[in-house]
């Protein structure tokens, strides 16, 4: 009877194990969807994009308003670059997995 009990307790601690890891794979995926440096990586890409575009199209008169200078262009060219270095920081450094050592870390010195 003691063996069965046993056995029993280690197979729901098994489980139970099972269950932390897919809930703390399931909060790093979360994590890593709504991470902010995605967000705002794709906000300066997208607008970069824009002002690039009115840039190229951008009139006699436009340039003279700016001293010769393509602001639109410049401008658009930035935050697109800025957007691909926040994308990129994102992507080579995930939250989720920092999300993760952090917490077995906790795990590993509560016990």
């Amino acid at each position: 009877m003691a063996i069965e009990t046993r056995r029993r307790s280690s197979t729901s601690e098994a489980r139970e194990e099972i269950e932390r890891t897919e809930e703390a794979q399931v909060d790093a995926q979360t994590a890593n969807r709504f991470d902010i440096r995605r967000v705002i990586g794709g906000l300066f890409i997208l607008y970069g994009a824009i002002l690039a575009v009115v840039g190229f199209g951008a009139s006699d008169a436009d340039l003279r308003k700016a001293d010769g200078i393509n602001i639109n262009l410049w401008t658009g060219g930035c935050m697109f670059v800025f957007g691909v270095l926040m994308l990129g920081w994102a992507l080579m450094h995930p939250i989720g997995e920092e999300l993760t050592a952090d917490a077995g870390d906790d795990a590993t010195k509560g016990a």
